[in-house]
């Protein structure tokens, strides 16, 4: 499963980033219910992972390019309802 697949599973199933971002030292409060607010949720902690793990190398870059797919993709199905800010990690 890539990465990117992994965060689409992780709106579905909110436990997996809050996991994942216990693995890499952050503390994430509870997810919302709503599935939009999920979509953001993810989004947002997409990004605070992403930012806890930054490197230089390959892994890192091509795990930035798939945390920045779903991230113009969820700020794309959010615009109704909520701005996410720009992507500007890599």
């Amino acid at each position: 499963m890539s990465f990117y697949d992994f965060l689409w599973e992780a709106v579905r199933r909110p436990f997996l980033i809050v996991e994942y971002a216990k693995a890499v030292g952050l503390e994430l409060p509870n997810p919302p219910e709503d599935f939009y607010a999920r979509l953001e949720y993810v989004a947002r902690a997409a990004v605070l992972v992403l930012e806890a793990e930054r490197g230089e190398d390959e892994f890192w870059l091509s795990r930035c390019r798939e945390v920045k797919k779903f991230y113009l993709e969820a700020q794309a199905d959010l615009r109704e309802r909520k701005n996410l800010p720009a992507f500007t990690i890599c």
